[in-house]
């Protein structure tokens, strides 16, 4: 199988010269949390975790629309990462996979023989694959335990700078009792962060609370189920993570699409089923 075939064709594209403004308002296309830097060639790319540490860096303590102006006029060339690695449109997908899993990325931009970017291939992508497999893991073993939360009245701010310190994609949202009643993640921070980018208004990214943006209800999943069924459910709901929750809905574990992304790369090297890819 070749990577065209899982691609999203048309990715969220900007020139070299634009500025950090138009990065915020395409960052949210589609949900690739990502945004294509490119003249004619790819050039660079720039992460949702990248458009959060440059507002924080522009508005380290207090924010004003002075700030958010500057910061949105200024080239998104000085902030991208440069020569970003990328795969061939006719690349194999267990390649892709590897480098994705090895290097820790989370998407791939596609690109044509002259290095045009013609596409994107995300983590969430290759889980499709899944539901031609045999459900040989479960997803007791892909488990993170000892669960990060956010308290649910947490200033906004103060829960990106967290995510972005230990390098979370997400945090389990919980109640006075430890009860998990949300999830918020680094898009939904980054959704609100361009609102208030593009009106100017810096008090809608930094006089929000966790409770503001999450998102609700929490979808869980069982230890003994398959990640075949793991990976069907977070596509069918079209989010990034499952929670484990104990008896009294604590947070006992946590599986991403980065944890099923290495499943697949474990499955699709046994010996027994390298015969079945195509």
């Amino acid at each position: 199988m070749i990577i065209k075939t899982l691609m999203n064709p048309n990715p969220p594209v900007i020139s070299v010269g634009d500025g950090l403004k138009e990065a915020f308002k395409r960052v949210n296309d589609r949900g690739f949390g990502r945004v294509i830097v490119a003249d004619e060639v790819v050039k660079g790319i720039i992460s949702t975790r990248d458009l959060l540490s440059i507002l924080l860096s522009f508005c380290p303590s207090a924010c004003t629309q002075a700030d958010l102006y500057k910061m949105g006029v200024t080239p998104v060339s000085g902030y991208m990462t440069v020569n970003p690695m990328v795969a061939d449109e006719g690349q194999d997908v267990l390649e892709a996979i590897t480098i994705m899993v090895t290097r820790n990325f989370g998407s791939l931009p596609v690109v044509d023989s002259s290095r045009k970017p013609v596409g994107i291939v995300t983590e969430r992508d290759f889980l499709l694959m899944f539901q031609d497999l045999d459900q040989i893991f479960s997803v007791s073993g892909f488990v993170t335990p000892r669960v990060n939360t956010v308290f649910k009245e947490t200033v906004l701010e103060h829960a990106t700078r967290m995510m972005l310190r230990r390098g979370f994609r997400r945090l389990p949202v919980t109640d006075e009792d430890g009860k998990v009643i949300g999830m918020i993640t680094a898009a939904d921070a980054v959704k609100t962060a361009a609102k208030a980018v593009e009106r100017l208004e810096p008090e809608l990214f930094y006089d929000r609370r966790v409770k503001d943006v999450m998102k609700t209800p929490v979808i869980t999943v069982e230890e003994d189920r398959s990640i075949n069924e793991a990976a069907a459910l977070l596509i069918n709901k079209g989010i990034g993570a499952l929670l484990i929750l104990d008896k009294v809905g604590r947070a006992k574990g946590i599986v991403t699409e980065r944890d099923m992304l290495i499943a697949l790369h474990y499955q699709l090297h046994l010996p027994f089923v390298k015969g079945t890819r195509g």
